[in-house]
């Protein structure tokens, strides 16, 4: 076993891959890895997370964070998915803190969102304050950072650009 002692895990649910990411904090991947979705219930879903995470940790020892993201509205609390209705509801509700089991709040945030973020950690938009991000997958999806603030909106619905009509 490798023991990395600074290493966080992002893991992506996304409506045909579950992708996942270890990186150093400054942003140097350690490990990815993809592996197709055909989740047939909650458990098969929540099993695959837990392994992924159980394969990474095996390997480089507890990560200091997991984050999770995925299409829908995330909830105010940022521990779930509120709202995916009609095409993820599989991810609708579930705590990944109870569970993963984790100690630590396992953040979870859009795909888009989550994404944009990433951009402007140590991606294409580096130390932008103003940015704005459209994914084309599965689904249609967008973020928005204005001023150095990721805009979620009342409804957590602002910047989600292919909810719009």
């Amino acid at each position: 076993m490798t023991v990395v002692t600074n290493y966080a895990m992002g893991i992506d649910i996304g409506g045909t891959t579950v992708k996942s990411v270890a990186v150093t904090p400054a942003g140097d991947i350690l490990e990815r890895r993809n592996s197709t979705t055909a989740h047939e219930s909650v458990a098969s879903l929540v099993d695959e997370v837990r392994g992924i995470v159980a394969a990474c940790e095996a390997a480089r020892g507890p990560a200091a964070t997991v984050g999770i993201s995925s299409p829908g509205l995330a909830a105010r609390d940022g521990r779930s998915i509120a709202w995916m209705m009609g095409r993820m509801e599989a991810v609708m509700g579930l705590d990944w803190t109870v569970r993963l089991g984790r100690r630590e709040t396992v953040p979870v945030l859009n795909d888009a969102h989550a994404a944009l973020l990433g951009e402007v950690w140590c991606g294409a938009a580096a130390g932008a304050r103003d940015a704005v991000l459209l994914t084309l997958g599965t689904g249609v999806g967008g973020a928005i950072l204005c001023d150095g603030r990721l805009l979620q909106g009342q409804l957590g619905r602002a910047g989600h650009l292919g909810h719009l009509s």
